[in-house]
């Protein structure tokens, strides 16, 4: 069984190919400088070309859902609901928290938002327990000495005065054990966006009235 997932809640975007047969996963980043609009087919039509498949011959698709750049998410999303329509596979939806979950046990993921703020969850015992939008500079007193994971890719934007702190550097591990542990037990998810916070357009409405 094979799927296409794409992800494109972050700067950079991810194309991947999940091979659950062989428990592998193919992987394509799109340059953080690259609009995910204006170059999401083109770098699936690699993936496909890379894979010797075509888009019909998928068995079902993969789409992280959020927290992440608003139109990011809508971009990501219309082209699954694209596939899907045209084609009627499944869907596996699933936010980029649970996207992290086997890198964590206990503490906190924070996910760069904007700046000066994170987008958090918080595990207990490899398990979500709250999640949120957080400034960077109050980090620390949220997580009160547990340990603080961020990826490997946001450090340089995630500011932080805060010394208990493990990068995540397999991504794709993750993302490969996530799908795989999804399609084994039969919760594909609900496909809907996944916001932890306005717009930026309707933040500024907001603070205009």
């Amino acid at each position: 069984m094979k799927l296409l997932g794409v992800d494109t809640t972050k700067k950079s975007a991810k194309i991947f190919v999940v091979d659950s047969d062989n428990n592998d996963i193919y992987w394509l980043e799109m340059p953080a400088t690259m609009k995910h609009s204006e170059n999401l087919f083109l770098y699936i039509e690699k993936t496909c070309l890379d894979n010797h498949i075509s888009i019909e011959e998928f068995d079902g698709f993969v789409c992280v859902v959020g927290p992440g750049s608003f139109t990011g998410i809508r971009v990501g999303m219309s082209t699954i609901k694209g596939f899907n329509k045209a084609l009627n596979k499944s869907v596996v939806a699933i936010n980029s928290f649970e996207m992290l979950l086997s890198c964590v046990k206990t503490g906190y993921i924070l996910l760069s938002s904007t700046l000066t703020s994170s987008y958090y969850a918080k595990i207990v015992k490899g398990r979500i327990a709250d999640t949120g939008v957080i400034d960077n500079s109050e980090i620390a007193g949220l997580a009160n000495g547990e340990m603080v994971y961020i990826l490997k890719e946001e450090q340089d934007y995630i500011k932080m005065e805060y010394n208990n702190c493990k990068i995540i550097d397999d991504l794709k591990g993750c993302y490969l054990k996530a799908v795989m542990d999804r399609l084994d037990s039969g919760e594909y998810g609900e496909f809907v966006p996944y916001y932890l916070q306005l717009s930026q357009a309707e933040r500024n409405l907001k603070d205009e009235r």
